[in-house]
């Protein structure tokens, strides 16, 4: 990065001489902790195939044991390289959803499979 200060390349230098990395990513609106080899459990992404590789850019904090940096909301995408592969697709267990009127005689019931995707997280470069 070269437009950034120097106080902020110091603490990038201090967290890339650690040894493990996490990062707090959002995905689809839910927020997960991930670190490398992890696998994340998602709601369904559109547009993906198995096997194909994502880069993750909505990223709000990056650390390690001993320093963390935060985003004001979201960590500068200069500063990770985030991926991830698809594994699968999967639906998950039937979902029964039960509506009732009272005093109406209205009744219902509705049951469907929720779609997953399931993701590795195969790099986290800082």
């Amino acid at each position: 990065p070269k437009n950034f200060s120097d106080s902020t390349k110091e603490a990038i230098n201090k967290l890339r001489d650690q040894l493990r990395y996490y990062a707090i990513v959002d995905i689809r609106s839910q927020k997960f902790l991930i670190t490398k080899n992890d696998i994340v459990i998602a709601h369904r992404l559109r547009d993906v195939n198995v096997g194909d590789e994502l880069r993750l850019n909505r990223v709000l904090e990056l650390g390690s044991k001993d320093y963390t940096i935060k985003g004001q909301p979201l960590v500068s995408e200069a500063f990770y390289n985030i991926k991830a592969t698809v594994l699968e697709q999967p639906k998950g267990p039937f979902i029964q959803i039960f509506k009732k009127k009272p005093r109406n005689r209205h009744r219902r019931r509705i049951t469907h499979k929720q779609t997953y995707t399931v993701l590795r997280i195969s790099e986290i470069d800082i």
